[in-house]
């Protein structure tokens, strides 16, 4: 059985560590996957060996809510600043009982408010993993207890309850402020994840009835009106609207749609009335196809993820030892255990793994979310780190630079035989038989009857003395990149169709594009010499390597990248997928909507939303580098400050101001990644 929790309380990428860790070692349970970005725990597990509830269990015990979030946090936040605001008049004015009552409210913060830091240690320090917890955990307790023994005098020095009282409040306000951003940042992703839980209009007979998306079969009749989002996949048996279907090819402008048109599942039906016949359920519709896939894609860490993770990691056991050799080296060196315990806290709480740790899959979240609205689905979260180092790009050529549609561009077959000719014709599904067939319709009122026909692979059709095929049976040769089809009889040739497939319009301006990246272009194809010739020279494109079997097409692939190349493919998903698969980078574009049976990395379904890939990438890219940047520079800035180095020149970092600093740092790179959606 597979089942996901909505899961609160995951403060860093770290606590979505330990609860994998946990669970995958528990009896029963078979495949883990934890999402910190959406706070979503999927866990598939035998039923015989462990329930639900046990699950839910192992993950609370871990410290963490699951599916009901409680309201503790803000209780705590909010009893966290009263307590500040006391702390705050007490620096100014002298009171009956000041110290007597600071020590009550900062135990009551400190076991209450600080509690979740309590737990999240503990459970991070439990699978031997450091997170921002530990480090929060042990600097306020370190306060607490210095203060209550200097409070009992059990130390010569003067209590500063107010360090872990600030302290704790400002890191839970920042951790408050990060998840609100933290929230806007993968709405857009929650909003796709949430779409099975909607329910729709199912007409019984005379009445509507309302179903959960997933309780409605094949064949059903759902009702839309105006304003309302299309849930289930199906073709419209009446009524007809403006149908916006920018989920599927990224533009916002409405198409009509009439009787017996398709209309897909997280489409909006903008104005209208439509009833349609359920043609797939929720669970193999292309909006749940697609949730799937996002999913998937969140799944795979980036390369650069993986290094944040182990910098995460062992960040966390360089402070603590830091802080152990601070203390040491001030109490040495000036004898006051005062000043030794405040730089040594400072430097606990002003480290930040969190900022590491949300550097790449928060932006990496926001990324996918941003290219699924403009019609780009990424079936990798990888794609990102890999598009800005590609440096040559591969074309297939039929469907994916062209139209894939033959058309006939020129006819000089006798009128009379018109009628001959389709019915032949009929007796063949190639593409080039059906372009022919789609051409004479019009012109043929009713079919000719022909006997003993048959179709000849690679040759045409032959039925009786009558031959439609290649022009070569009569020695003439297809040139200038058209495809000629000869009719005749076996001596004499009647007459002559002539095809062509026609380049896609926006083709030209998106391999210019590529081309003003400084990225190579390759035109790869299993058709003739001439015919690619003809459609590379129309595009720019230098580099023609025709006469190529699917096979061969890896085997270019692999030669390339054997020079050293970054490679991205660009076919239709399914002939090339050898290819894609073998690629750095897969493209498929598919106009159609059947997601899952599509090769590559991204799957687009409009040439021109190429170059959107490449811009995208590097912008997210690009941001996850200042992510780091950020990251990296503030602890480089700040530790060195909270230890002290420059107490001689007057500057020096108190405790409590050290963990705001570290609350506002993750909050900064959270905000500097919502920058995408403003992109």
């Amino acid at each position: 059985m597979r089942k996901a929790f909505k899961v609160y309380g995951m403060s860093c990428v770290n606590c979505a560590r330990a609860i994998e860790i946990t669970l995958k070692r528990t009896e029963g349970v078979k495949n883990v996957n934890v999402s910190f970005e959406l706070g979503r725990v999927e866990v598939e597990f035998d039923e015989d060996l462990i329930s639900e509830e046990e699950i839910v269990k192992k993950i609370e015990e871990l410290g963490y809510s699951v599916e009901r979030k409680k309201d503790y946090d803000k209780l705590f936040l909010g009893l966290g600043v009263l307590s500040s605001l006391f702390f705050l008049v007490g620096m100014f004015f002298t009171f009956p009982l000041k110290y007597e009552l600071q020590f009550l409210l900062s135990s009551i913060v400190q076991f209450t408010a600080g509690w979740k830091f309590y737990r999240g240690a503990y459970s991070s320090l439990k699978k031997g993993i450091g997170s921002m917890d530990t480090l929060v955990a042990l600097g306020t307790t370190g306060a607490y207890v210095y203060s209550v023994l200097s409070y009992f005098n059990l130390i010569n020095s003067t209590p500063f309850f107010e360090t872990n009282v600030f302290l704790i409040t400002f890191v839970r306000l920042g951790k408050f402020i990060e998840e609100k951003a933290k929230e806007r940042a993968v709405k857009g992703l929650k909003e796709l994840v949430n779409l099975s839980f909607r329910k729709v209009k199912v007409l019984e007979g005379e009445k509507e009835v309302e179903k959960n998306v997933r309780e409605v079969f094949k064949g059903e009749k759902v009702v839309y009106r105006s304003g309302e989002q299309i849930l289930l996949d199906g073709v419209i048996i009446k009524g007809e609207g403006l149908v916006n279907e920018a989920v599927i090819t990224g533009e916002p402008v409405p198409i009509l749609k009439k009787e017996g048109d398709e209309v897909y599942s997280g489409s909006v039906l903008e104005k209208g009335y439509i009833i349609t016949k359920v043609t797939k359920t929720f669970e193999s519709s292309f909006i749940n196809t697609m949730k799937k896939l996002v999913e998937e894609s969140l799944k795979e860490k980036p390369k650069i993820q993986r290094i944040s993770d182990k910098v995460s990691h062992y960040f966390v056991l360089f402070v603590v030892i830091l802080s152990v050799i601070t203390f040491l080296t001030w109490f040495i060196k000036t004898g006051e255990i005062n000043r030794a315990v405040q730089f040594s806290l400072a430097v606990l709480v002003v480290s930040c793994p969190c900022a590491f740790g949300i550097a790449v899959p928060l932006a990496v979240s926001v990324g996918i979310y941003k290219a699924v609205k403009r019609g780009i689905l990424p079936k990798k979260g990888t794609i990102f780190e890999v598009a800005p180092k590609v440096d040559t790009v591969i074309f297939d050529k039929t469907g994916t630079l062209t139209e894939g549609k033959l058309k006939v561009k020129e006819i000089n077959v006798p009128e009379k035989y018109f009628d001959v000719l389709y019915s032949m014709e009929n007796y063949s599904n190639h593409p080039v038989a059906k372009a022919v067939r789609e051409y004479l319709k019009p012109y043929v009122k009713r079919e000719a009857k022909l006997e003993g026909c048959e179709e000849i692979l690679g040759v045409g059709v032959r039925c009786g003395e009558f031959i439609a095929g290649k022009a070569e049976l009569w020695g003439k040769n297809s040139q200038n990149g058209v495809i000629r089809v000869g009719f005749g009889t076996k001596d004499k040739l009647i007459g002559e169709i002539i095809l062509e497939d026609s380049v896609r319009k926006e083709a030209k301006e998106v391999v210019e594009f590529l081309k003003g990246k400084g990225i190579n272009v390759i035109l790869l194809t299993g058709d003739t010499k001439e015919n690619a010739q003809r459609i590379a020279k129309e595009l720019g494109i230098k580099e023609v390597i025709a006469n190529v079997k699917p096979e061969e097409k890896l085997k270019v692939v692999k030669e390339l990248q054997e020079k050293g190349r970054k490679v991205c493919m660009v076919g239709d998903g399914v002939n090339d997928a050898p290819a894609l698969a073998q690629s750095d980078l897969g493209i498929a574009v598919a106009e159609g909507t059947d997601l899952a049976k599509l090769s590559g990395d991204v799957v687009i379904h409009k040439l021109s939303s190429l170059p959107q890939v490449f811009t995208l990438s590097e912008r997210v890219y690009r941001k996850i580098k200042e992510n780091f940047f950020w990251a990296f520079a503030y602890n480089v800035t700040f530790i060195p400050i909270a230890a002290g180095v420059l107490w001689s020149k007057g500057i020096y970092l108190k405790p409590e101001f050290a963990g705001l600093l570290m609350a506002l740092s993750s909050v900064s790179v959270v905000l500097n990644t919502l920058r995408l959606l403003k992109d």
